[in-house]
């Protein structure tokens, strides 16, 4: 069973009033995994996900939904 939510990436940016900044956050492929007793490895999960990006898990400002 995965969580309901993980952190899978983050970035640090800073801007000024009036100002803004992009960042980039790579999803490492092992966000998309879990661990499989039966192989004893970690085991790629296909699917659509949904992620959450903000200041905090209580300040999600925006979401999308990928597939993997």
């Amino acid at each position: 069973a995965r969580p309901a939510r993980a952190l899978a990436g983050f970035a640090g940016a800073q801007a000024g009033p009036g100002e803004w900044a992009e960042v980039t956050v790579e999803l490492p492929r092992r966000a998309f995994e879990v661990w499989d007793e039966a192989t004893g490895s970690w085991a790629f999960v296909k699917g659509s996900y949904e992620l959450g990006i903000g200041r905090s898990i209580a300040d999600r400002r925006i979401t999308s939904a990928i597939t993997v």
